[in-house]
């Protein structure tokens, strides 16, 4: 984290001259699906955030998370940093907690990939995604935005935030699997209030793969998540 802290105040100290920053706050709550949970599962560990939005000629940053596009237009080639994980606390199982990952994005037209890997050591495995998605203007202030994403787990991933050790063995039976893949469904809405303003509302749908669903920490085989940002440009 202090490395991530480290990079970020050298690329903002380098890219200044064209940037533009957003600031305000936003509230995201998402669904109960864990057995018991003691914790906050988002990787951050807190519901209300203080957004801050910058973005520069290549370097865009919006809360923990980072990318500096090495090409830019209709085709979008960018490396990333930013939070990750599904943080869960409960009786006889040791605390899961948020990684960083790093890795890069490739956006073409309305289909965007991207991979990362963890560099933290937190789980020591590898996420993808691959998904489609557009924004469409409805009014000329009013902006709604779908998608649809697949999201690759490898077995690393998946066993240290879903599975369970012969040694935490205990109210939980042991459990190990392999990779997943879950399907996240998306909508948007952005209204903007005047030049300087702007909300928000997100909501997004996740339906865990079988082999997750199957873990005894989860009790549900989806969830959704609400989001609720207010934006203010500087």
């Amino acid at each position: 984290m202090i490395k991530l802290v480290i990079l970020l105040s050298t690329l903002l100290a380098v890219h200044n001259v064209q940037a533009r920053f957003v600031g305000g706050i936003g509230y995201i709550q998402p669904g109960e699906y864990r057995v018991d949970n003691e914790i906050n599962p988002l990787p951050l560990g807190i519901s209300v955030v203080p957004m801050i939005f910058y973005r520069g000629e290549r370097l865009s940053v919006l809360g923990p998370n980072l990318s500096y596009s090495l090409i830019k237009g209709p085709i979008n080639f960018a490396l990333s940093v930013g939070a990750t994980g599904d943080r869960y606390k409960t009786e006889s199982l040791e605390q899961r907690d948020a990684a960083i990952n790093a890795g890069f994005s490739l956006r073409l037209l309305f289909l965007t990939l991207n991979y990362a890997s963890d560099v933290s050591n937190v789980f020591d495995g590898n996420t993808m995604s691959a998904g489609i998605g557009w924004r469409f203007q409805l009014t000329q202030s009013l902006f709604f935005t779908p998608s649809i994403k697949k999201e690759f787990l490898n077995s690393s991933y998946v066993n240290y935030y879903y599975g369970v050790s012969t040694d935490e063995a205990g109210r939980f039976t042991s459990y190990r699997v392999n990779s997943a893949v879950n399907d996240i469904y998306a909508i948007g809405l952005t209204y903007i209030l005047n030049p300087i303003q702007s909300f928000s509302l997100n909501y997004s749908y996740k339906v865990f793969d079988q082999v997750i669903f199957d873990s005894p920490t989860i009790n549900e085989k989806s969830y959704g998540r609400l989001s609720f940002f207010w934006n203010y440009k500087f």
